[in-house]
């Protein structure tokens, strides 16, 4: 039953997992930070009701640290600083830690059970919702207990260290402890979800690959039918007149054969006149094995391409419903603007859906997960122009000069499916081929932006 358990992270991208960590840790850090800002007045009434004589400097105090922690997070949270998040909170709780134990150690040992069972919560609420390594726990949790070890010593000189047991000091130690475990198992639960979430996003990678080697393969399949059709009709007109020609051919040999048959002398003028018939047929013979020859030499690799007025709005809004479930599984939300006017463009129908197909199965695969992908189809200049804009995580116009060019020059565009080039590549190329223009940019404020371009048909 414990192998039904267990997860294998083979193979998992260290540097997203990494990042996805990262993040997690900054997303909890924040929330720890503000919920500690934000129950300062939770803490000035505890100090009002026990300690009435004292809560004056003990809000002043607390006021200094909540400035001294938010400095401290503003500071280490600059780009030129870019300190690690874990070690910009352990500053803050250490702070806070700080506090709980001197105030522990120093006020009156009648009044110290409500500060400690304060402090116990400090420590459950800190390991029930920050996600740090344990470590940061477990060295909080050894700070506190030789602070108070330390001051308890010195400000209570007539009190036993059973004193601080009987009240609450006890109870303190076992739950501070027992949060260190708690810490110890968020730790390893978030980061196994968080390599899951990651390993997910790989397979839907995969998914989208597969998704579009399919589409390519049917673009392949279709390319090749539409050339064998016309391999058929041209060897078919050929035929026919390999055909008619051996027809003749046999006709004016069966005359010679019938001259010939009439004479019984050596060679006469209609003799000569046979062997005149039978050079031109081996004239034909020759011409004849031309043709057969050109017949084969046309089954070439070259593309010829099918041009007709297709409507491009419907393509694009076609192409984003075949891709709608591989969005969904990435939670991509695909939001498409298509100007209602006509937007006929005079293109191959073929290379044209292989072209969308792969803009668009890359701009998903490269899109972080969650975020909105628009697409905006309107008219400008003569021009048909498909806009696509995503505002998650930057890919930087070098990474998407490096995706846009990783390939070698390509001549023949039915070649380009074979090479090992990435779908941008090749979908640039082919628009290319097609009289069209695929641009990008990456940038804070278009985010991570693409716009495909064709003429309008006329």
């Amino acid at each position: 039953m414990l192998n039904d358990l267990k997860f294998s992270f083979v193979n998992i991208d260290q540097e997203g997992l990494s990042s996805e960590l990262n993040n997690k840790v900054k997303y909890y850090a924040n929330v720890i930070h503000w919920t500690l800002i934000y129950a300062l007045p939770l803490f000035w009434l505890l100090d009002y009701s026990f300690l009435s004589s004292d809560w004056i400097i003990l809000l002043f105090v607390r006021i200094v640290i909540v400035v001294l922690s938010q400095c401290i997070y503003l500071y280490g949270g600059l780009k030129k600083n870019n300190w690690d998040t874990s070690i910009v909170m352990a500053f803050i709780i250490g702070l806070n830690t700080l506090l709980y134990s001197v105030i522990c150690s120093v006020i009156s040992i009648s009044f110290v059970l409500p500060y400690f069972l304060m402090f116990s919560f400090f420590f459950l609420l800190l390991n029930i919702v920050i996600f740090w390594k344990p470590f940061y726990s477990v060295l909080q949790c050894a700070i506190a207990y030789f602070l108070i070890i330390v001051f308890f010593k010195l400000f209570n000189k007539y009190d036993g260290y059973d004193a601080l047991i009987q009240h609450g000091g006890g109870l303190f130690f076992v739950i501070s402890a027992f949060s260190c475990l708690i810490g110890f198992n968020r730790y390893l639960l978030v980061k196994r979800e968080a390599s899951k979430s990651i390993f997910i996003e790989m397979a839907n990678n995969r998914l989208i690959d597969q998704h579009e080697r399919i589409i390519e393969q049917q673009h392949q399949l279709n390319e090749s039918n539409r050339k064998l059709k016309k391999l058929s009709e041209y060897r078919f007109n050929t035929l026919n007149m390999i055909l008619h020609d051996f027809r003749n051919f046999t006709g004016s040999i069966q005359m010679s054969l019938d001259l010939l048959g009439e004479t019984k002398s050596n060679l006469t003028e209609e003799q000569n006149e046979i062997l005149g018939y039978i050079g031109v047929g081996n004239d034909k013979l020759k011409y004849l094995s031309e043709k057969l020859a050109a017949s084969a030499e046309s089954d070439e690799s070259q593309i010829n391409y099918n041009y007709s007025n297709i409507d491009l709005s419907k393509e694009v809004e076609q192409v984003i419903m075949d891709l709608a479930d591989a969005a969904a599984m990435k939670q991509i939300n695909l939001q498409l603007n298509i100007d209602p006017s006509s937007s006929n463009v005079y293109l191959d129908k073929i290379f044209l859906d292989q072209v969308l197909v792969k803009l668009f199965t890359n701009v998903i695969r490269y899109a972080t997960s969650g975020t909105i992908i628009t697409v905006h189809l309107h008219k400008m200049d003569e021009r048909v122009v498909t806009d696509i804009a995503n505002k998650g995580k930057l890919l930087g116009t070098q990474k998407l000069s490096e995706l846009f060019s990783d390939q070698e020059e390509i001549h023949e565009s039915i070649d380009l499916a074979s090479k090992n080039t990435t779908g941008f590549a090749v979908a640039k190329t082919m628009a290319e081929q097609m009289g069209g223009k695929l641009t990008y940019n990456s940038d804070e404020k278009t985010g991570n932006f693409y716009r495909l371009e064709f003429n309008l048909s006329k």
